[in-house]
């Protein structure tokens, strides 16, 4: 059917080039306004094309756009695939920072902006290629998400983020690095390393990494607001964010098995500064963290 169809054309390069090269050499083949990238192994939603171009056609600022992701496991089990539900620009900005709320499948982007940034994604960054270009999108205008779930990724055993996970990680940090530097100077690589590989990928804490992160956390959220934040509203709403955040690095350590971990919850007075945790979670993040630390 798709070769039937004049608006489709097949390209097929002459040798195996890889993922950041055969995505390249598709975008050198482009010729619309906006990008909208799907691996092999997942599936748009009908009205994916639809609702993303009309989002950027409605807001010029905006340089790409993602969508809500639904997660369809090998035995056909289908959930919703996102725990951020985030749309606000700014609040899209501060997550790339401290996670990466994109999927790469659900993104749509504007080519006028890859155009400024001289390369679309960068070889040396393959595996986390689209996450060093969101950051650099973020140079030249807003990233937006749409709470649709537009995109199915079909999760598997041969995905790249399980067959690669340790040189994805690797990369996705010397990207995430690039961006502290600014704030963090040399100490940049480290705390982008901790990043995502506690928040980013879900790995539990223990009281040591969480004694290194507390003060990287502190000093990035200080970092993004005042390069980012222009009133007191929005300062508030990334301190909100971050204290979300400390606080789910803090219950993951304590229910890993370190229930001694809780009182680092209240050791930094800066990532405190919205809803802190309800009683009944920290008692039973105690509880289970107690009855984990006494497994053999």
């Amino acid at each position: 059917y798709a070769a039937r169809d004049p608006r489709i054309r097949l390209l097929r390069p002459e040798r195996n080039l890889g993922i950041v090269g055969a995505r390249n050499f598709g975008f050198a083949a482009c010729r619309g306004t906006y990008i909208a990238p799907l691996d092999h192994d997942d599936l748009s939603h009908p009205d994916r094309l639809r609702l993303q171009a009309a989002h950027l056609d409605a807001n010029p600022r905006t340089v790409m756009v993602g969508s809500g992701v639904v997660e369809l496991r090998p035995d056909g089990r289908r959930h919703v695939f996102d725990d951020r539900q985030i749309s606000d620009p700014l609040l899209l900005r501060w997550v790339l920072h401290t996670d990466n709320p994109f999927a790469w499948a659900s993104v749509m982007l504007r080519r006028s902006a890859i155009d400024q940034l001289g390369a679309f994604l960068l070889p040396e960054f393959e595996y986390a290629d689209d996450y060093e270009l969101y950051h650099r999108l973020l140079r030249v205008g807003d990233p937006a998400k749409l709470p649709e779930p537009l995109t199915t990724y079909r999760w598997h055993q041969n995905n790249t983020t399980h067959r690669v996970s340790q040189v994805l990680e690797a990369r996705a940090a010397q990207a995430l690095a690039a961006a502290y530097r600014p704030w963090l100077g040399e100490a940049a690589p480290a705390a982008a390393t901790l990043v995502i590989h506690h928040l980013c990928g879900r790995q539990p804490a223990d009281a040591a990494t969480l004694a290194q992160l507390g003060p990287f956390l502190e000093r990035i959220l200080v970092g993004f607001c005042d390069t980012y934040t222009t009133t007191a509203a929005e300062r508030a709403q990334i301190e909100a964010q971050a204290a979300g955040l400390w606080w789910r690095l803090v219950r993951s350590a304590v229910r890993s098995g370190h229930p001694a971990c809780l009182p680092t919850a209240f050791a930094r007075p800066a990532l405190r500064r919205g809803p802190g945790a309800s009683l009944s979670d920290m008692v039973t993040s105690c509880g289970i963290g107690l009855v984990r630390s006494l497994r053999p």
